[in-house]
């Protein structure tokens, strides 16, 4: 699930206008995304609501209007930091790649000879080949705190 995750349902994140967020989305052909954007309002009378505002998607062709959309806490979070020391990506890693103006979710199932990696999106079921500038470690926001994927801490374990 890429959706931020709570284990304690007092616990809500606080988004304030001006804040520069990751929006996600469950519509087809967009889960396992996660594009730019900015917090523009809190709804008053949903608190767990926010109108949102991307940095790359429209509201038509035309390009001329930001799209503004009202969206649920959960499909927010803010933009992950970048890492402290350089991730030596490999073989099996979950990964974000910047696709299509945003960032989607997938696996790195071939490493190339010319520094390249092949990521295969469970989504779409497609495979496309990316520079590693183009990959960031999959994070997830976590009751306020940024963790490796669930499946890899559930690895960890198991080898422990």
């Amino acid at each position: 699930m890429s959706k931020s995750k709570t284990s304690s349902s007092s616990w809500l994140p606080q988004f304030n206008p001006g804040d520069r967020v990751e929006i996600s989305s469950d519509e087809p052909g967009f889960r396992g995304s996660w594009f730019a954007g900015t917090v523009i309002r809190r709804e008053a009378k949903n608190p767990n609501r926010y109108v949102v505002e991307y940095d790359k998607l429209y509201e038509d062709e035309s390009g001329e209007k930001l799209l503004q959309e009202t969206v649920d806490w959960v499909e927010l979070r803010p933009p992950p930091p970048a890492e402290k020391k350089k991730v030596q990506l490999k073989f099996g890693d979950e990964v974000e790649a910047f696709h299509s103006d945003g960032w989607w979710e997938g696996a790195i199932t071939a490493e190339h000879a010319d520094g390249k990696f092949a990521v295969f999106f469970r989504s779409s079921k497609e495979q496309i080949v990316f520079e590693e500038k183009e990959l960031r470690l999959r994070r997830e926001w976590v009751e306020g705190k940024w963790e490796p994927p669930f499946e890899q801490r559930q690895r960890e374990k198991e080898v422990s």
